[in-house]
């Protein structure tokens, strides 16, 4: 049997009063998150196709879905096709199981420093047992929060693409914002960001209220951010927007929720518990913030333009 891969630790003088709630939600086995996803665990919606959203939600897998989102974004980015620009180092914030930045392997073969970070000990620990041995000398793991970018190794060398899809949307306000002035610092110039991010499309956001009142946390989603906060920051941080739209389209996302909220119904016939059980009853909830139009997920391509 194959030893895991190394998990290096960055160590930080900063706190996070948030971190430990982000880290309960994602300690369940991976197994049970399979049944609720399938096997590539991808958490981040998707887009499909609309004769599949005519016919209705049916249990299954939705990880294809993620990687045409996630291409699409490239894709926008101009970072897919034959005049695509060279990449020398990648980083994924937050990078959940590891599928996609396994993916980001694949798909930028010239790149020999791929920086994967993520504070959940249970993911890091599945990323470090299924990263296949022929991507051990370009992807590395870390266990780092997210605005702890600065500390990590070799700054003389900056990121020419940095990932960070469905995570922002846990951070609390100032560990954001610390976080994307630590990545535009350490981008390459005209270095690429790319976000995918679940924002609020209400004027206030001190009077939203979820469909189903939030008892809980559900899945530490509670510090809900709008467009024009994150624009604010991206643009204070001299990150310049490339292309900012909704994507995957509500309906999508709302199609993408059923088909999880039935794989949930189906495999756990007597009801989840914990987290699981948090993505069953947001499914059900946000889905009917989607379809009045009082959340989006949007896809977010900014660059850093040196002056």
């Amino acid at each position: 049997m194959e030893s895991a891969a190394k998990i290096n630790v960055i160590e930080t003088h900063r706190t996070d009063k948030y971190q430990d709630k982000v880290v309960d939600t994602y300690d369940d086995p991976p197994e049970m998150w399979q049944k609720a996803l399938g096997d590539n665990l991808s958490f981040q919606f998707g887009l499909f196709d609309q004769t599949e959203i005519s016919e209705g939600a049916r249990p299954g897998p939705v990880g294809p879905a993620e990687f045409r989102a996630f291409d699409r974004q490239l894709e926008l980015a101009g970072l897919l096709g034959p005049n695509r620009p060279q990449l020398r180092r990648i980083l994924d914030i937050g990078c959940g199981w590891g599928f996609i930045t396994k993916h980001i392997a694949a798909l930028f073969t010239e790149c020999q420093c791929i920086d994967a970070i993520n504070i959940s000990q249970r993911q890091l620990d599945f990323c470090a047992n299924n990263l296949p041995m022929d991507l051990r000398k370009r992807v590395n793991l870390y266990f780092c929060n997210g605005q702890d970018v600065d500390l990590l190794p070799n700054p003389e060398v900056p990121y020419d693409l940095v990932v960070v899809r469905g995570v922002y949307t846990h951070f609390l306000f100032n560990v954001f914002e610390a976080s994307i002035a630590q990545v535009a610092q350490r981008l390459s110039p005209q270095g690429t960001l790319l976000i995918s991010d679940t924002l609020y499309r209400v004027t206030d956001l001190e009077t939203y209220k979820s469909p189903i009142p939030d008892t809980v946390d559900r899945l530490a989603c509670a510090n809900r951010k709008t467009p024009d906060y994150f624009i604010s920051v991206l643009k204070k941080n001299g990150l310049h927007l490339h292309d900012m739209r909704i994507m995957p389209s509500n309906a999508e996302v709302i199609h993408w929720f059923d088909k999880v909220r039935l794989n949930i119904e189906q495999n756990f016939p007597d009801g989840a518990s914990g987290p699981i059980q948090e993505l069953h009853d947001m499914a059900v909830s946000f889905n009917q913030s989607l379809a009045k139009e009082q959340a989006s997920v949007y896809s977010i391509i900014a660059r850093y333009v040196v002056d």
